[in-house]
């Protein structure tokens, strides 16, 4: 095997005494193994497999920590003694000591999670992940034990509670399946999702551990079993959202979906359209909040939780960051509540998104025609979005692997910013649910657009620094929030930007545009460009119908991802009931995957998703 080398990171734009506490410190390794996953090829890759992860993590991290420091407010999310053992947390056992617990429960979750399990070559049965992954992932982790503040003293009573309780959480919540695509292909017809007419399909090695060698094409259509059979963490009923305009029972909106029409091409096109309306700082605004799984960069979860750390460090408790128990315990309850609804999100917005199969703006504008044969005029067989950014690499921009409606961004962005806002509401000011706070942040820097990144001129090197490799840099944008209000609105709208998603993807039109005389038509100003609320006045109201259910339900990922942060913060983080879980999928074969297993998977299996958007 060749000489391993473990992968320059760039340095990220955080004050390095973040992680002298060492409650930020193991969160810190878990977003680290996020990135490198995605650059790698690893384990746990894709939106919600990568919020799946943090969120096992940091309720590892909640229950090891607050078994020895119990809170007056809340319990644990195990129970001492539960009927259920799948549901029971360790007994001490003499551990007394909360920074060795922590870390024993991060070291025992990340390394199920990532690294090569010695029983079975591959903990993703049908994936296709190098030795080299393997080994990258090692590393991280390997670095990160010698690196922890305090130390690791992996011999301690306190160390092995921590991996106590990260056992019992990968039995209870580790989804084997992942987000296999075997058994599925897509609907045709008009709004149904397709292949992605710029990237039909990726070439990956026939051998993983051969990346120079023979290719097979490969159909991505990333988790569309997941939301119906990944357990869920702690919601407590069913979210669900309404039809999407012009199909099911909303079929009569097409004045809605026209008007959809001409705002994707306005705004989400490629900048060198004529048709392009866009300006320079929505442009901003869309790379800002991508995070599409690219080199170096990961997935949207890891930028939500880095956001979480900079509003965790700048309201804390105490001035001490370093070693007051105060603000470990604070740290520890947000960083749970936070990943567990951006866990649950992915779920239900997975499940939602492959409920509707509604297709992508770039399938959208191209076979606008498929809807009325009659009428040619329709969309632009040609159309180019601006697209999600393969940052990293110089791979051209992309349409992500799965369905539009609703957005991923828009639900995980929802839970998790709705998340921060209900735990500090009382604290750093006073607002109602759904209005704005004044929870305000100053420079936070997107890894998009931090001077480093950049559009590369030639393929990728995992040996050089990518400050060594020639490319287009990405100008660094320091970004100012006045509310996390704010941070939910942009994040959602950004991939309107890009052109990946349409607007009622978000949240209804009526809830974010300024409207016309005309209904269902929005205002444009003179160039042409949508025109959007002010943040303070937006209200996430609008409510529509669902073929087959009763009532009403909201429109889009936003007032999906709050209501699944309500509900978690208003219930006390509690599991979800088993009742409530859905049919479990068969069993993971701890003895590797068998001959039958391989042949059964054929074409059709995962593969690590490296450009990935919500």
């Amino acid at each position: 095997m060749a000489t391993f080398t473990p992968i320059p990171l760039p340095q990220i734009d955080e004050p390095a005494e973040y992680n002298t506490n060492y409650v930020l410190y193991w969160h810190h390794v878990g977003l680290e193994l996020n990135r490198v996953t995605h650059t790698v090829g690893g384990p746990q890759t894709g939106p919600p497999i990568s919020a799946r992860a943090l969120g096992m993590l940091q309720l590892a991290v909640h229950d090891a920590y607050f078994a020895i420091h119990p809170s007056s407010s809340f319990l644990t999310f195990l129970t001492s003694g539960a009927d259920n053992p799948a549901y029971a947390l360790p007994e001490l056992s003499g551990a007394d000591d909360a920074r060795q617990a922590v870390a024993g429960a991060s070291v025992t979750m990340l390394s199920m999670l990532y690294m090569k399990p010695p029983t079975n070559p591959n903990p993703n049965p049908g994936a296709t992940i190098s030795d080299n992954a393997y080994a990258q992932l090692q590393y991280v982790i390997d670095k990160s034990v010698t690196d922890a503040p305090g130390g690791v003293d992996a011999a301690s009573s306190s160390f092995n509670f921590g991996k106590a309780v990260a056992t019992v959480f990968f039995n209870l919540l580790f989804h084997a399946p992942g987000a296999s695509q075997a058994g599925y292909h897509p609907t045709p017809g008009p709004y149904k999702f397709d292949d992605e007419p710029t990237h039909p399909v990726v070439l990956v090695p026939v051998d993983a551990n051969n990346p120079d060698g023979p290719k097979r094409p490969f159909r991505q259509y990333h988790g569309p079993f997941y939301g119906k059979t990944a357990k869920r963490f702690a919601t407590q009923t069913e979210h669900m959202i309404a039809d999407p305009p012009a199909i099911r029972s909303a079929v009569g909106e097409q004045a809605e979906y026209d008007d959809s029409i001409r705002q994707i091409i306005a705004m989400g096109g490629a900048t060198g359209l004529n048709s392009t309306k866009r300006s320079p700082f929505q442009t901003t605004q869309g790379m800002f909040w991508a995070y599409d799984g690219s080199n170096l960069v990961g997935t949207p979860p890891r930028f939500y939780n880095q956001i979480v750390r900079r509003i965790a460090v700048t309201y804390k408790k105490e001035e001490d960051l370093t070693n007051s128990e105060v603000n470990n315990a604070d740290f520890v309850r947000l960083l749970a509540l936070v990943n567990v609804a951006c866990a649950d999100a992915g779920i239900f917005s997975w499940k939602e998104k492959w409920e509707f199969e509604f297709w992508r703006p770039l399938s959208g504008v191209r076979d606008d025609n498929f809807r009325d044969p009659n009428r040619p005029d329709r969309g632009d067989p040609f159309w180019l979005t601006l697209g999600a950014p393969a940052t990293n690499t110089n791979d051209i921009p992309f349409k992500p692997p799965f369905p539009a409606y609703p957005s991923g961004h828009a639900t995980f962005g929802g839970a998790v910013f709705q998340m921060v806002r209900r735990y500090y509401n009382g604290r750093v000011g006073n607002w109602k649910d759904d209005e704005v706070d004044n929870i305000a942040i100053d420079m936070m820097v997107s890894e998009e657009l931090n001077g480093l990144s950049r559009d590369l001129r030639q393929p990728y090197d995992p040996k050089a620094p990518i400050t060594d490799q020639p490319g287009i840099v990405r100008t660094r944008v320091p970004r100012h929030f006045s509310s996390v209000w704010e941070m939910i609105f942009e994040n959602a709208i950004s991939r309107i930007f890009l052109g990946v998603h349409w607007r009622f993807d978000a949240a209804a039109a009526k809830d974010i545009l300024i409207p016309t005389t005309t209904k269902d038509v929005y205002a444009v100003d003179n160039n042409g460009a949508s025109l959007f609320q002010n943040v303070e006045d937006i209200r996430y109201t609008t409510m529509g119908t669902r073929e087959g259910h009763d009532g009403l339900l909201p429109i889009g990922g936003v007032p999906l991802g709050i209501g699944i942060a309500n509900e978690i913060f208003d219930t006390g983080l509690k599991p979800t009931p088993p009742e409530k879980q859905p049919v479990p999928p068969p069993p993971f074969n701890q003895s590797g995957p068998t001959k039958e297993m391989l042949e059964e998977a054929g074409s059709e299996e995962q593969v690590p998703m490296m450009d990935v958007a919500p």
